[in-house]
């Protein structure tokens, strides 16, 4: 009887630790394989990134030497020409390769509809730049004008909207992926406990094989966190490195070189920062709300896209005609800025880029515009960008007038405070005279 007892022991034992080796290779074994899939799709998902942002960074690289054409005041025509046209041929042969990319995907999927989009949306954009190339020289300059508005700017929108679609999918695959890898942990470390006390002779055996695959489990929960963190800010790169280069656009069709609007967010940050130095609005100057405003600033003057290069390059005084439709461009900003980065972007941002864009010509004293805002009124984000606007404005070269000197633009801002000027931003200002100079 006890002899028969032993064996049915040593034989439980055995069938004991044998299902607990097993349970752990089989635990090892789709460990592997959830990872090897995880690799295999993350892989996937970084090309597709590649591809995309290679393709923006080509559009963009398109975009300048498109504009360095029609205004013809960056460099030669036939040198721009040969640059647009290497720069053509390269967007075509990623395109060649989007389109393979493409293949891997689920017919119909919402990501293979978005690869499309953005695919119809680059060849459309070439189509009508190479129209607008054939217009520079026979048709006016309104007409020109009216065919940026009513095709490329929409066309454009869409595409950046297409391609910031499918990098916030990357971003949601990457979260759902160290989601995913987080259940996966926990259902192991339970699984591990359950083996402890049901297979406790088999004890050294699953304690060593646990580990083993709890530490391959927690080595890629890190390596998915790292993805996740470098993609958020991979994701905020491109957003900022696409509001600049719009805006560099846009300054450009004035003759501006861009130096404008990184000249002005720099000025902003610093008032910002002195306003938060000395303990003023302390619940409004968070620093995220310091960050956000920083970096909406060079999207203060996107309505500017509107208005005809007759009036935005006039060099002499605007008729009250020519001012009205000029005035048009802050209130078209706004708009603008909800239609680029709306629904991409926090919204706290996209208010704050949009508060700039609409309301940074509106003045203290009640007679700005759009909407003849006065006082407290107008959003102190607003109020800010007028005193870094006005004044980078005044100390540089324009179509229209010669830099004033800093002296004498730093006497008008003073003179202007509690008029044009919130008299607060005014005094914070001034109050940084001494580092302005230093880095002029």
């Amino acid at each position: 009887m006890k002899k028969s007892l032993s064996i049915s022991a040593l034989v439980v034992i055995f069938v004991a630790q044998l299902v607990g080796i097993l349970g752990i290779l089989y635990l090892k074994y789709c460990m592997d394989v959830q990872a090897s899939l995880y690799d295999s799709m993350t892989n996937q998902i970084f090309e597709e990134e590649r591809d995309v942002e290679e393709i923006r960074s080509l559009l963009y690289k398109y975009e300048y030497n498109m504009v360095a054409i029609l205004n013809a005041s960056i460099l030669n025509k036939e040198e721009n020409s040969t640059a647009l046209s290497t720069t053509e041929l390269k967007i075509r042969n990623q395109l060649i390769k989007h389109s393979e990319i493409m293949k891997n995907m689920e017919r119909g999927s919402g990501k293979e509809r978005l690869f499309r989009s953005v695919n119809d949306g680059v060849l459309n954009y070439l189509n009508y730049n190479a129209v607008l190339l054939s217009m520079r020289d026979s048709e006016n300059p309104e007409a020109i004008t009216q065919f940026v508005k009513v095709f490329i700017i929409p066309l454009v929108t869409r595409l950046n909207f297409s391609i910031d679609k499918l990098s916030e999918m990357s971003k949601i695959y990457i979260e759902q992926s160290k989601s995913d890898m987080d259940s996966y942990l926990k259902s192991t470390k339970l699984f591990s406990i359950i083996g402890f006390v049901v297979l406790v002779f088999s004890l050294v055996i699953s304690t060593i094989y646990t580990y083993k695959v709890l530490k391959e489990l927690e080595e890629k929960n890190k390596f998915f966190q790292s993805k996740s963190e470098a993609n958020e800010m991979r994701i905020l790169e491109i957003q900022n490195k696409t509001i600049m280069g719009i805006a560099d656009l846009v300054e450009s069709r004035s003759g501006e070189t861009g130096q404008h609007v990184k000249r002005t967010s720099h000025l902003v940050n610093m008032i910002l920062m002195q306003a938060k130095k000395k303990g003023k609005w302390t619940e409004i100057l968070t620093d995220e709300y310091i960050d956000y405003v920083t970096r909406a600033a060079p999207m203060h003057d996107l309505g500017k896209i509107v208005i005809p290069d007759a009036i935005l390059n006039k060099p002499g005084k605007f008729t009250p005609e020519e001012f009205e439709i000029m005035k048009t461009h802050a209130s078209a900003g706004g708009k603008i800025v909800y239609d680029i980065i709306g629904g991409v972007a926090e919204k706290n941002y996209v208010d704050i880029a949009s508060d700039i864009a609409s309301y940074h010509h509106e003045k203290w004293n009640g007679k700005g515009y759009p909407n003849g805002m006065a006082r407290e009124e107008i959003p102190l984000c607003a109020r800010i960008m007028a005193v870094a606007d006005v004044f980078d404005a005044l100390v540089s070269e324009r179509c229209y007038k010669k830099p004033m000197s800093y002296d004498d633009a730093f006497a008008l801002i003073e003179r202007e405070s509690g008029e044009h000027f919130d008299p607060d931003v005014v005094e914070l200002f001034i109050g940084l005279k001494d580092e302005i100079y230093a880095e002029r």
